[in-house]
């Protein structure tokens, strides 16, 4: 069976995927669950995907990169260092060779919701409610708050897209049909104008690994 890595956004830290562990465990397969710096703005986009490679085990031949929200700006990065099967963009940027992603949102004002822009969901527990949790029971949304943390990576956002090329690798973009800060429709478009591959869709909003663990961990496995 496969070996998930699942790397966190900007917005939660790695005990955000505990809710998802299971359901992919219940699937037969492990999980890997880095955790990223927190305290490093100044890292570059390629130290953030040394983290993640580093973390996965060097016996394993079967590595699934899993990569939430902004993390999808490091995701493609990871297979030039270490080879994997296939990377899953969940609800995630991508970057674009040539320019940095804060010079794609401003080009392109439909890459994010502009009412998401400017926005904390790590001090402002009404934000996160609003954007990343609306779509989760009460007592889900509760346990969720508490595994907030801020990454500033604030180069790896201004920085200029360190590929020179798309690595050769598998992959996959799952849509969140609700999503209420990256646009559904540009990650629609995104997938296949960059990735080449036709989105997966999910219904609701931006973290499906707690609002549905069980479909997205089905979704998932039907990547492989």
């Amino acid at each position: 069976m496969s070996v998930f890595c699942l790397v966190h956004g900007s917005s939660q830290n790695a005990s955000g995927w505990d809710l998802l562990v299971p359901e992919l465990e219940k699937l037969g397969h492990s999980t890997i669950r880095p955790s990223l710096p927190t305290d490093t703005p100044d890292a570059s986009a390629s130290a953030y995907a040394r983290v993640i490679a580093d973390s996965l085990p060097a016996d394993a031949s079967d590595v699934v990169v899993v990569a939430h929200s902004a993390s999808g700006i490091f995701l493609p990065l990871v297979p030039t260092l270490r080879p994997v099967s296939r990377i899953v963009y969940l609800a995630a940027a991508i970057p674009q060779i040539g320019t940095s992603f804060l010079a794609q949102v401003r080009a392109d004002p439909s890459v994010m919701n502009p009412a998401w822009l400017g926005k904390n969901p790590v001090s402002d527990d009404n934000v996160a409610r609003e954007f990343l949790f609306h779509d989760c029971s009460d007592d889900v949304t509760r346990w969720a708050l508490t595994t907030r943390s801020l990454m500033m990576a604030i180069r790896a956002m201004t920085e200029i897209c360190p590929l020179t090329e798309w690595p050769r690798v598998a992959a996959s973009y799952i849509v969140c049909a609700d999503d209420r800060t990256i646009q559904p429709d540009w990650s629609r478009r995104a997938a296949r104008e960059r990735l080449n591959v036709d989105p997966i869709e999910l219904p609701g909003g931006h973290c499906p690994y707690v609002s549905r663990p069980a479909d997205l961990a089905r979704v998932l496995t039907e990547t492989l």
